[in-house]
């Protein structure tokens, strides 16, 4: 029996490659390019998820907790 694996080494760099996922070129103010990263996806996950568990928690301003 023989196995043909093909081994694709790739670059340690390459996982911190910023790439483009969403782009949107507007002509607002002159043909205006917004684009979504893969870090700023990452970054507004991360800021959702603060923001939940903040408002979780809040407890309404409360000194005490509620019973």
């Amino acid at each position: 029996m023989v196995h043909n694996f093909t081994l694709i080494i790739n670059s340690p760099l390459e996982q911190f490659e910023v790439s483009s996922l969403i782009s949107i070129i507007a002509p607002i103010f002159g043909y205006i390019n917004i684009t979504l990263s893969n870090l700023g996806l990452y970054s507004l996950l991360i800021l959702f998820i603060i923001l939940s568990l903040h408002i979780i928690s809040n407890n309404e301003n409360k000194i005490l907790p509620s019973k």
